[in-house]
């Protein structure tokens, strides 16, 4: 994953149903960047209301696996 591919994320709440989400590990990669560059990317970025996400249905889960996919 590429810094400038991080466009949304999601703190996650811990469900086995957001394991392994994409949007999820956009936030993991982002807590591992110095402070600057994080609240650089982290202020373009769009956070994910996790609770919204599980009532929708799951809108915003996407899978790590596509990662890399066109």
């Amino acid at each position: 994953m590429s810094e400038n591919g991080i466009t949304h994320y999601c703190l996650g709440n811990g469900e086995p149903k957001c394991d392994g989400c994409k949007q999820q590990s956009h936030w993991q990669a982002l807590n591992q960047m110095p402070f600057t560059l994080r609240k650089s990317l982290q202020a373009k970025a769009q956070r994910i209301d996790d609770t919204d996400c599980i009532l929708s249905g799951r809108s915003w889960y996407v899978g790590t696996q596509l990662e890399g996919r066109p």
